[in-house]
């Protein structure tokens, strides 16, 4: 948050300040523009990577087991449910660390839930008719999820309502980051199973494999796009 606030902050008073060059505020405003573009490129590509696991349908992510179970009693879009299980955790952590969301957070959770529900909505994802194809979109998804995640991450402007969750219920306990985060993905994953959420092999298979797809799609994004981002 407090990153975020500087960077506007800091354009601000390079434009009402005559000291600096019109050359560097043209730079530096490129730079914020170019961080916003590469965070909701990231948001989109997640997104996609998202649905896809879904629509697979061989088990969702631990997050969308639940989400999808409460899909299934409350009848509201995927996306929309995501976005207000969002809202709830960012509140309840928010409270708990006695601090403002950030505005990345804020976008985070709003605009992933929209980028899912109109590629639903538009069938912006092949059709998946067989097992084979139940697979590579499966497999397609991780990596494109990865991708996602780390191309929005090397914006740095901001994390998304899980992490600030997760640093929460850390502070709140005292607990280790990788041992809440644990707890918090089996918590998810039950409450979701009781709601008759879609967990299977492929639910165990993501949670396993996840961090190795972002953390190659942080190495790329990075390569990519770190000369320009700082």
């Amino acid at each position: 948050m407090k990153q975020q606030v500087w960077y506007f902050a800091n354009a601000a008073n390079m434009v009402s300040s005559s000291k600096y060059p019109r050359k560097h505020v043209i730079i530096y405003f490129s730079r914020i523009l170019l961080r916003v573009t590469l965070f909701l490129l990231g948001l989109m590509i997640m997104s996609y990577g998202i649905v896809l696991i879904v629509e697979a349908n061989l088990g969702a992510a631990p997050w969308d087991v639940m989400h999808l179970g409460i899909v299934r009693h409350w009848g509201f879009t995927f996306g929309r449910t995501r976005q207000m299980v969002g809202i709830i955790i960012i509140v309840g952590s928010c409270f708990v660390l006695r601090k403002w969301p950030s505005i990345g957070i804020i976008a985070n959770m709003l605009l992933v839930g929209e980028f899912c529900n109109y590629i639903i909505n538009w069938h912006l994802t092949p059709d998946i008719i067989s097992l084979t194809s139940q697979i590579t979109a499966f497999a397609s998804g991780l990596f494109i999820w990865g991708l996602g995640t780390g191309i929005y991450i090397q914006s740095q402007l901001g994390a998304g309502p899980r992490d600030l969750l997760m640093l929460a219920l850390h502070h709140v306990t005292g607990i280790s980051i990788r041992w809440v985060r644990t707890l918090i993905e089996i918590t998810t994953v039950l409450v979701g199973i009781s709601l008759g959420g879609p967990f299977s092999w492929g639910t165990l298979v993501f949670s396993v494999t996840i961090g190795h797809t972002t953390e190659l799609g942080m190495k790329l994004a990075k390569k990519w796009f770190g000369k320009v981002t700082g």
